[in-house]
Order: structure tokens, then C-alpha cells, then sequence
């Protein structure tokens, strides 16, 4: 805490974009004022600096999930991880980058034309992931966490929805690769989400933020395609062999 504290704003931003996000919930202008310490800018605004170190640490030390061996996982934690985890961050990010890619595009727009196009494709990729969450949260999920429980798992795969799910998964899938093109139209537009010289603060953290949705899409995306989907389809096809040969 008292490493932060000694740091201004602007630095700790620099060091690690989470923190911006840190900032904006409490208000503190980490771009214009970012010249400020925790202290300096909490006493202005009559926040208790503490709560904010807290909220701090717990975003600059998240834990890693990469040492995670997601395989081995009940297919119903999978969908719940996935849920909390990175439909959480989706919905939690996706306002806040629009946000920023709007005030990069009204301060920067002129001199670089290429935000109009990220934005554009950004909002519809946004548009599009709102419509495949639901369908995930509100059918597929709780479907797969139902086959998950051994009681009833045959009476729900040999169902006449079953057929249904099965084409919403291959949909799902479908969108995953669409999604995959936006985020590679933007890697391409903004070189791989590297500032230029003249960028500000907030035109960095609009591409750190872009940068960090992409990796979570990209894990998102990795869970469902070539773990969860596949172990669902698979638990049903082999209950629905092993009910055909009796």
C-alpha cells in the first residue's frame, strides 16, 4: 500500500491500465489530474483513501487462471466459471470501452481516422456477444449443468429439445469465428493495441482495455469451443449409445 501511495496517479496507470478502472468507479480523473498521489486526489474529493488502496490491490493482483487444468473440471463448474468469470468481465467492460473509444474518437478522430473503424466494429461486435451471452446463460448453460446430474440426464437427451440444443451449440460456435474477425480487424487497425507517440493517458487505456477484452474473448471462447461444448456433446452422445444398445 505505501508503494502505491507514493506513486501519482499517471504512474500507476502506466505501470498497469487496471487501475484505471479502479479510478473511474471513484471518480478521480486519472488523465488531466493524473499528476496527483492517491492521497492528493482522495482528500479533494473526500474519499477514504484505504478503500481505494484496497480496491487496487485486489485488481493489480488478481490471480492467474492459466495454471488452471480446465479439463478436469465438472462440465456445471465450467459453465459457472465461464459465467462469472468472463461473461462477468464482458458485460463489466464492454460500457466502459465504449466510453473510452467515443472520447478517443472526439479528441484524436481528426488526426487518426482508424478509431472511427474500431469503434464501429467494436459496437458491432458488442451488439453481437449481448444476444450470444443470453442464449449461453439462459439455454445452453443450464442445459449442460442438467445432463451434468445423473438423474435425469437421459430423459433430457433423448428429448425433442435435444436436436435444438445441439444447433444452438453449432451456432455458438459459428459466432465464436465471427467474433474472432472482429477482434482481428482491430488488432490490425491499432497495430496489436500500440499507443502512438502523441497518445494521452486515456487513448492508452481505451487500447489496454481493448487488449484485455481480446485475451479474455479469446479464453472465453477457447473453454467453450474445445472444452465445454465438446464435453457436453460428448457425455450425451455417449449416454445416447449406451441406452440404444440395451
Amino acid at each position: 500500500m505505501e508503494k502505491l501511495s507514493q506513486l501519482t496517479i499517471s504512474e500507476i496507470v502506466a505501470r498497469d491500465y487496471r487501475s484505471a478502472l479502479v479510478f473511474r468507479t471513484f471518480g478521480i480523473d486519472f488523465c488531466c489530474k493524473g499528476d496527483q498521489t492517491i492521497g492528493e486526489a482522495c482528500l479533494g474529493k473526500s474519499i477514504n483513501s484505504r478503500d481505494l488502496l484496497e480496491k487496487l490491490l485486489e485488481a493489480l493482483t488478481s490471480p492467474a487462471e492459466d495454471s488452471f487444468d480446465f479439463k478436469s473440471w465438472p462440465l456445471g463448474l465450467l459453465t459457472n466459471y465461464i459465467e462469472t468469470k468472463h461473461h462477468a468481465l464482458i458485460q463489466e467492460r464492454v460500457p466502459m470501452i465504449r466510453k473510452f473509444l467515443k472520447r478517443v474518437e472526439k479528441i484524436h478522430g481528426a488526426q487518426d481516422p482508424r478509431l472511427k473503424k474500431v469503434r464501429r466494429i467494436f459496437e458491432k461486435s458488442s451488439e453481437d456477444l449481448q444476444s450470444h451471452l443470453e442464449r449461453e446463460e439462459l439455454i445452453i448453460f443450464p442445459y449442460i449443468r442438467k445432463i451434468a446430474g445423473a438423474e435425469d440426464r437421459k430423459t433430457l437427451i433423448l428429448s425433442d429439445s435435444y436436436e435444438r440444443i445441439r444447433e444452438i451449440i453449432t451456432q455458438l460456435m459459428t459466432e465464436h469465428e465471427q467474433e474472432g474477425e472482429y477482434l482481428e480487424q482491430i488488432r490490425i487497425l491499432t497495430n496489436n493495441y500500440s499507443p502512438p507517440e502523441y497518445a494521452s493517458n486515456t487513448y492508452k487505456v481505451a487500447l489496454a482495455m481493448l487488449e484485455e477484452f481480446d485475451m479474455n474473448m479469446q479464453k472465453h471462447m477457447h473453454l467453450e469451443r474445445n472444452i465445454l461444448f465438446p464435453g457436453a456433446l460428448e457425455l450425451s452422445q455417449s449416454n445416447t449409445d449406451s441406452k440404444s444398445s440395451r
